[in-house]
């Protein structure tokens, strides 16, 4: 009884530790920047220029075979009704302007596993989701490698850009301005799936552990009445999170 006990202890304490996983959501630069921040305030007095919103992600542990990512961003507004700067779906007020890129040349503080070779976008702005509320939407984002460029491998050190999108200034003021940018919201990064060669060990992984201190949130305007807490990750399948991306 002792052995096995002994064994037991001894093959726990050779076995490696677990990285934190984690999923971060911030402006102007990925979380590793010091000067990158949760919140941005905007004047809202011009059509020209945009914001950009960084997601960022941690592994929990190492992986090979990896093709690309799955995103959900979640929108939660601080208006009873989702306000038209905030309406990106098609034939909406600001249609076409969220955007989505793969591209980090010019970036440096978090790990590039995309070496320019990244391809995808948005795949869809489903307002009301993602539990039917008239001041939420669903931002749906995809990834993945150019063929021909081989897989990627992950560690569990590393914290990885994973998409940026730009929110453009476009159509902010008059004339054909649509309103609502200058009232708050929460925008939420609910998780992230990394899709792998297909057949690799384990399959793909779903992350959706926030960052230390709600480190998935980013507000706008500084949030006051978007509450992030009204779209929460839930625990799922991965069964039920393909529903997420179809």
């Amino acid at each position: 009884m002792r052995t096995l006990l002994l064994a037991f202890l001894l093959a726990f304490a050779a076995a490696p530790a677990l990285a934190a996983e984690g999923l971060w959501l911030t402006w102007d630069e990925c979380v590793l920047d010091p000067a990158a921040p949760h919140n941005r305030n905007s004047p809202c007095l011009g059509n020209v220029n945009g914001q950009d919103l960084y997601c960022a992600f941690q592994m929990p542990f190492p992986v090979d075979s990896v093709l690309g990512v799955d995103i959900v961003v979640d929108v939660q507004h601080g208006s009873p009704v989702l306000p038209s700067w905030w309406q990106f779906a098609p034939d909406s007020c600001r249609a076409g302007q969220l955007r989505v890129s793969f591209d980090f040349s010019t970036s440096s503080f978090c790990t590039d596993f995309w070496f320019g070779n990244g391809v995808g976008g948005l795949q869809g702005y489903y307002q009301g989701e993602p539990r039917g509320g008239a001041n939420q939407a669903r931002i749906k984002i995809a990834g993945a490698v150019l063929p021909g460029f081989g897989y990627r491998q992950l560690t569990a050190a590393d914290v990885y850009y994973a998409a940026k999108l730009t929110i453009t200034n476009a159509h902010t003021v008059d004339p054909g301005g649509c309103p609502g940018c200058i009232n708050p919201a929460c925008l939420v990064l609910n998780s992230i799936a990394i899709r792998r060669q297909p057949g690799a060990p384990g399959g793909d992984v779903f992350l959706q552990g926030p960052g230390p201190g709600n480190g998935n949130f980013a507000t706008w305007q500084g949030g006051s009445g978007a509450d992030c807490t009204a779209v929460p990750v839930r625990s799922m399948t991965w069964g039920r999170v393909k529903s997420l991306y179809r």
